[in-house]
């Protein structure tokens, strides 16, 4: 959507939306060009902002830099350095001031919410002031989820929202969201283990050995067993033996089909093999827990 190079709303809180566990106060986007006077907005006074003095916040903030660069310091943090994607959040009642590099201006999108939700996230450490700075993986989506929350205040200007809280926790979410970060290797071998797997879970209700699935997952059957323990810390075999006990708890719980039945429709070659894995891995035999 075309964006205005500046643009902040203040919110109505009532007592309603102090239930709601998240709730938006404020948002804005604001475009800062090269050796341009910084902040350019007037805000009310609780947010007014002096960058060489610094403030505090009655509540948290998120701002969401999408173009230039700038500096960042806290009582927790120190000095540190803002660039393009990076995602601060700023908390109540910490000290803090920040400032865009005067040689690039920057970009940013911010909004002020407050609830029980955040401050359950800082409890448990997931949010911590000592680490304000996130870089999100999914910028494109972040960033389609600030202009869908500005495009919905602006066409409300003067009411509150719990839709505006969902797209506030999406906003949080895909800020503080990560990818695994595993070596080429280990997504090489989780990758063949989950194709076993689904071949798995495809395949027995039929007759299937450990090198049929290692054929059709290319890699030989000592390989295969070796990445079988290593990511999921069983055998192949176990695995193919929880998919078949799987099924014939089902359909022991569900049905009245005979047990002898029972046995060849979840994939094992016999009653007595059902019993024996029943008794192995579940201590009862099947007429047990069927009972």
């Amino acid at each position: 959507m075309e964006r205005k190079s500046k643009f902040c709303d203040y919110l109505p809180v009532g007592e309603e939306e102090l239930d709601w566990g998240l709730y938006v106060t404020a948002l804005g986007f604001n475009r800062v060009l090269p050796e341009e006077p910084f902040p350019s907005s007037r805000h009310p006074l609780a947010y007014q902002f002096n960058p060489a003095e610094g403030r505090y916040l009655p509540e948290y903030q998120l701002l969401f830099l999408t173009h230039g660069n700038g500096t960042f310091s806290s009582e927790k943090t120190g000095c540190q350095t803002l660039s393009e994607g990076n995602v601060l959040i700023l908390f109540p009642n910490i000290w803090h001031t920040y400032h865009p590099n005067p040689l690039t201006g920057w970009e940013d999108y911010w909004i002020g919410f407050n609830g029980s939700y955040a401050y359950e996230l800082c409890r448990r450490n997931v949010l911590t002031p000592e680490k304000p700075l996130f870089r999100p993986q999914r910028i494109h989506d972040l960033r389609n989820a600030f202009d869908r929350l500005l495009e919905l205040v602006q066409s409300k200007p003067t009411q509150n929202s719990m839709q505006y809280s969902a797209i506030a926790l999406e906003i949080l979410a895909l800020t503080i969201e990560k990818e695994p970060e595993l070596e080429e290797e280990i997504q090489g071998k989780i990758g063949i283990v989950e194709e076993s797997v689904r071949l798995i879970w495809g395949w027995s209700y039929r007759a299937i050995c450990v090198e049929d699935i290692a054929k059709n997952v290319g890699v030989n059957r000592r390989t295969l067993e070796r990445y079988f323990r290593e990511i999921r810390n069983r055998s192949i075999l176990d695995e193919i033996i929880y998919c078949r006990l799987t099924r014939a708890r089902r359909l022991l719980e569900h049905t009245r089909i005979p047990i002898g039945r029972i046995a060849l429709m979840a994939g094992f070659t016999s009653t007595q093999q059902l019993r024996h894995n029943f008794r192995r891995f579940l201590k009862k035999t099947p007429e047990q827990f069927r009972q």
